[in-house]
């Protein structure tokens, strides 16, 4: 206003004149602008809150609908007589009020704790992502309540809350210690759950095979199971709650004050490292009782979390205690709903798998609500030396592998060379032909994914893909003969391919909303999903699915010489036309804009990349089950090696993910011989040390 006036004044009362004129102007636009501004945002806020007000009446609502029918459903009684004491009603309807009355309250109190401990993490790490599922914090407990029941059962006199403690606060001290470096950089922590989950899980699974008998019961539990025959659970969660608001109370103004900055923080008095350690102990042991009490029960503090940061409360006291409500309802919904599906079922249903389908729902809403959120890059970067490959060594080194483990064998005298050609080439040459083809398909996947999402930390199993791939193929299995179509080897693998292309097409959908790497946490939700839906697989008792359960243990044993070459054959085509599609590949790993401007048909190539994607994923998974890691890791073997150009990369990773898969699928059957382990939990195991140096490395160099 001043170099205007300066240049048009005729003279300086004129300019006093100007100058007063402007001001009122001046006053009644800002005035004007600023209203509208604050409406704006207030309109805003309010139909923000207008939606998760909408959304917890209709839970409300699901509530009060579905208990109303269970109550129908099982108490002969007049209502108010289920609410009397126990003692005083017949063991008919103790039981009924029991699985009624107090498998609620359980829910109610087991759905609020975790709540709670989910909005402790987030205000603990700044991080809307983190809860006691995705920090791995109850696959943890597990853990260790599993290893008590088989080696040291005597421990269990102390009470097994004590033994989940440990279990939760080991695996919640490895993902903090992982993600430190970074200062606990939002995804890093997230996928440093992820690994941890999927190397305990792997853990669990080995011990579970070997001691099936003495596991069935704890795994059975492990599900979450919330129906209660008596009421020392709810004594137990009650006493626990009540001591949780205890404890809380003197920490919600150091924890207002953690919201800051760790300096700033400091500066006001509050004791940074003891107050985290504090809030650790915490979270881990009411974590632990949860899950020493109920089970695994997935997603639900997540979910109740992220329903408070949804209304935006901004007081941490009262983001903890509409934490608990929200979690006390959602739980008590879901506990409901299983109910409700027993008779369905023929078989008891366990919340935890309920809330293990609803995970990937849940994850991919929450990613969208973070799209516009900044994020520091995580994906690390590989600067390797270009390196000229010898061909001809890795070529034969892996042939050689592969005919060195065929006749490798060990027996009860020792290891040795078998010399009984024809057991070689029914049994021992199909598994490792069939091992070396899905890592050469699984490595082949992890470098088109990589190279197409520009995401170094992609890969079928990590995106989900295979899961998908599993998913449809359980699909299949049991609902294709209900449309008169036999569940053959050909409609498997459509319905295989139709799961791995579902799951592709939400990645490339999400990839234009959200960065690269939140694309990462949907292969969190599509395997709480998964495994969620096997819960229920396994506990239904169905005949059919014996074999399948071996399938996803990810084991090449099923592997014949009738099948094998057709497998070959699959690998070998689909490897030629990944082949065929670098070039195109390589100028889309540029970004859509820059394809187009170079006259690429990005439409056309990228649906053709997710077909090819599809395809090794779902034929792979055919053949020994879903694996982990092996395409994450491979493709950045071969860039270690000197392998920089993708042209060159491809097949060396095709070439290493054939020798990483056959040297796993041999490690599982002689290491503990006459025993076996699956090949993929082999897999698991190394690939999970591999990502946990990757995400060493990359929360280092942030």
């Amino acid at each position: 206003m001043t170099s205007n006036n300066r240049h048009s004044m005729p003279n300086s009362n004129q300019n006093k004149d100007n100058s007063n004129s402007h001001l009122p102007k001046r006053s009644t636009q800002a005035a004007t602008d600023r209203p509208v501004a604050v409406s704006s945002l207030a309109s805003a806020v309010e139909v923000k809150h207008w939606r998760a007000w909408a959304l917890i009446l209709i839970l409300l609502a699901a509530i009060a609908i579905s208990s109303s029918v269970l109550i129908d459903r099982l108490w002969e009684l007049p209502v108010s007589q289920l609410f009397k004491s126990s003692f005083t009603l017949d063991v008919a309807d103790m039981a009924v009020q029991l699985k009624l009355v107090a498998t609620s309250v359980v829910a109610l109190l087991a759905g609020g704790l975790l709540g709670v401990v989910s909005v402790l993490l987030q205000q603990l790490v700044k991080n809307p992502l983190a809860s006691d599922t995705t920090l791995a914090i109850g696959t943890g407990a597990q853990l260790a309540l599993l290893i008590a029941t088989l080696f040291v059962p005597s421990l269990a006199i102390y009470g097994g809350v004590w033994i989940a403690f440990v279990g939760a606060l080991f695996s919640l001290v490895l993902v903090f210690s992982l993600s430190a470096p970074s200062r606990f950089n939002p995804l890093i922590l997230v996928l440093a759950g992820l690994v941890v989950n999927i190397l305990l899980a792997s853990f669990a699974s080995t011990l579970v095979l070997f001691f099936t008998e003495h596991s069935v019961g704890i795994l059975s539990w492990a599900a979450g199971f919330l129906t209660q025959n008596n009421w020392h659970t709810t004594v137990k969660l009650a006493i626990t709650a009540i001591a949780l608001a205890a404890i809380s109370i003197p920490l919600l103004k150091p924890l207002t004050l953690m919201s800051l900055d760790d300096m700033q923080a400091k500066r006001l008095g509050v004791p940074i490292n003891a107050l985290r350690l504090a809030v650790i102990a915490i979270v881990a042991i009411v974590s632990a009782l949860v899950v020493s009490e109920v089970g695994l029960i997935g997603f639900i503090g997540l979910a109740a979390a992220s329903l408070v940061n949804a209304l935006g409360i901004g007081s941490i006291g009262r983001r903890l205690v509409a934490a608990f409500g929200f979690g006390a309802l959602l739980l008590w919904l879901t506990s409901n709903v299983a109910l409700l599906l027993e008779p369905v079922m023929g078989t008891p249903i366990p919340a935890g798998s309920i809330t293990g389908v609803l995970g990937a729902p849940l994850i991919i809403w929450l990613i969208l609500r973070q799209r516009r959120q900044g994020v520091t890059p995580i994906t690390p970067m590989f600067t390797p030396q270009r390196k000229a490959i010898n061909w001809w060594r890795w070529s034969v080194g892996v042939l050689l592998l592969i005919a060195l483990v065929s006749v490798w064998v060990k027996d009860l005298s020792g290891i040795a060379f078998s010399t009984d050609w024809a057991l070689t080439q029914q049994y021992r040459l199909p598994r490792t032909l069939s091992a070396a083809a899905t890592g050469v398909m699984l490595a082949t996947a992890g470098v088109l994914l990589q190279t197409l999402t520009r995401n170094p930390m992609a890969s079928p199993e990590v995106l989900g893909i295979s899961s998908g791939a599993a998913l449809g193929v359980i699909g299949g299995f049991l609902l294709l003969p209900a449309f008169g179509i036999k569940a053959g080897a050909l409609s498997l693998v459509g319905s295989g391919l139709a799961g791995a292309f579902l799951v592709l097409l939400l990645i490339i959908w999400l990839a234009r909303k959200v960065t690269p790497a939140y694309l990462l946490l949907v292969g969190i939700g599509i395997a709480a999903m998964m495994d969620g839906i096997m819960s229920m697989v396994k506990l239904s008792g169905d005949p059919r699915l014996e074999a399948m359960l071996s399938w996803l243990s990810g084991t090449t044993y099923s592997a014949s010489p009738e099948t094998v070459w057709y497998l070959m054959i699959a690998a070998a085509g689909l490897v030629a036309l990944s082949m065929l599609l670098i070039k195109p590949l390589r100028v889309l790993g540029l970004g859509e804009s820059v394809a187009k401007s170079l006259g690429v048909k990005v439409r056309f190539y990228q649906l053709a990349l997710l077909i090819v994607v599809a395809a090794l994923s779902t034929v792979s998974t055919l053949a020994v089950g879903p694996l982990s890691f092996i395409g994450l890791m491979v493709p950045h073997l071969a860039t270690s090696l000197g392998a920089v150009q993708l042209e060159k990369q491809l097949p060396l990773a095709a070439l290493l993910g054939a020798g990483v898969m056959v040297l796993a699928d041999w490690i599982g059957r002689y290491i503990i011989f006459p025993y076996e382990l699956p090949a993929g939990t082999i897999a698991a195991i190394i690939g999970g040390l591999y990502f946990i140096w990757l995400i060493r490395r990359s929360s280092v160099h942030q």
